[in-house]
């Protein structure tokens, strides 16, 4: 045995002992009834270290199962003193223990990166008891429904469908267009999430929502437009900059890059994320402090119409792709153009998915992205024209289509060698 590894994992043990102990011990401090002060928790953890050397020593199996049954008796009898005198069948504590005394036995085992990681969970959980409490309940019903249904459609469903091409040209893949309906749910829970919380409530909901779809949420910036034109000049610059920052980063080149994992595709979309993003600073720049205002938080916390029209949508772009790619491979820049304005996810996705199966090269699908990414941004410029404020469509237009201009000149500088 390496006495100088064994001396470390006693220490370990201790020490393991001494975190969760000083959390009790402060409990305790604040009236708390715990038979786990300081000095208990290290005895228990260093207990079950102790039998774990003893194995490593003898090799014999049947010692860490008699620690374990020692444990268990001790924090049983414990557990039913306190359960008589308090009248509180809370079992925390007791689970704790036999946590705390098996942590010390993985430490003894060599397995002390798992013992670190389970004490310092639990250490947390019982420190942060009253906020989980405050937090259940302040959970509504609907937002539970939600979560409910969010893991039926992502754990249940999703992994029982077929991951395969069927249909006419292959344009249908059950396991595909499920986990885009996942894929959309989940983004509308956290938006519903993060806005329930954010005091930062008109640009976190710009930001998270344009990671579903850029055009919903310039539709929804410009009715909140209309009603209140006070935000005339914030609606103006989080459909330009924030809406249209993440869409570049993360539903163009983030997907893409996921998509494909090909180092090759993000190298040709440098000249056009690079032009796309200075733009937008320079927008942003100008308007900086009119970007963040107040925004109520959506009502529904997953609403399951909109998920299945914005996974219908990517699914109706998928097999357009496709089919396009095989009869008429010469109009896929048209294709491309037109999908952006649905969504330009589901425009990446089919150019990944295109990539991969080796029917398009790395700089051809990096000049379609790019298209479709200037068909994003000036489609904002034109819905834009829909506002009733004037200087509110002037803004969004001519924003819009400074940026597109960018866009469409280093397009067709990078190829065409001009």
């Amino acid at each position: 045995m390496n006495v100088d590894l064994t001396f470390e994992y006693i220490i370990l043990a201790i020490a393991l002992g001494a975190v969760f102990g000083l959390e009790n011990e402060y409990r305790m401090q604040r009236g708390v009834k715990i038979f786990m002060g300081f000095r208990t928790s290290i005895f228990i953890a260093l207990l079950g270290d102790i039998f774990s050397l003893f194995y490593e020593a003898f090799n014999y199996l049947p010692i860490l199962l008699m620690g374990f049954i020692a444990m268990l008796i001790f924090s049983t009898s414990i557990y039913m003193e306190k359960n008589a005198k308090t009248r509180n069948p809370g079992a925390t504590t007791y689970i704790s223990s036999m946590i705390l005394f098996m942590s010390g036995m993985l430490v003894g085992l060599g397995y002390y990166e798992y013992a670190i990681i389970t004490v310092i969970l639990i250490t947390a959980i019982s420190f942060y008891k009253r906020e989980f409490l405050y937090f259940i309940t302040s959970i509504k019903k609907s937002e539970i429904i939600a979560a409910i249904n969010l893991l039926i459609i992502s754990l249940v469903i999703l992994p029982l469908l077929p991951n395969s091409y069927m249909g006419p040209y292959n344009f249908f893949n059950p396991f595909q267009f499920w986990l885009l309906v996942v894929l959309v749910g989940a983004v509308f829970f956290i938006q519903y999430a993060v806005l329930r919380v954010s005091r930062s409530g008109l640009l976190a909901s710009t930001v998270i929502g344009s990671l579903i779809t850029g055009t919903t949420i310039t539709f929804a910036l410009i009715s909140l437009g209309n009603r209140f034109k006070k935000l005339g000049k914030a609606v103006v610059y989080n459909t330009v900059v924030v809406a249209n920052i993440p869409m570049v980063l993360i539903q163009a080149l983030l997907i893409i890059y996921i998509v494909t994992l090909s180092s090759k595709v993000v190298y040709y979309m440098i000249p056009v994320t690079a032009v796309s993003m200075i733009s937008l600073l320079i927008i942003y720049l100008i308007g900086r402090k009119s970007i963040n205002m107040a925004a109520e938080k959506p009502s529904n916390p997953f609403p399951l119409v909109k998920t299945f029209e914005f996974a219908a949508v990517f699914f109706v772009v998928l097999s357009v792709s496709r089919i396009v790619a095989v009869i008429a491979p010469n109009l896929l820049i048209v294709d491309m153009f037109l999908s952006a304005l649905a969504n330009i996810v589901g425009a990446a996705f089919a150019l990944g998915t295109l990539f991969l199966d080796h029917q398009i090269s790395a700089s051809y699908t990096a000049l379609l992205l790019g298209i479709s990414i200037f068909a994003a941004i000036i489609e904002k410029g034109f819905i834009g024209l829909i506002s009733r404020n004037k200087d509110t469509r002037k803004g969004i237009f001519g924003y819009s289509m400074a940026v597109g201009l960018a866009l469409l000149v280093t397009l067709f500088i990078q190829y065409h060698g001009i």
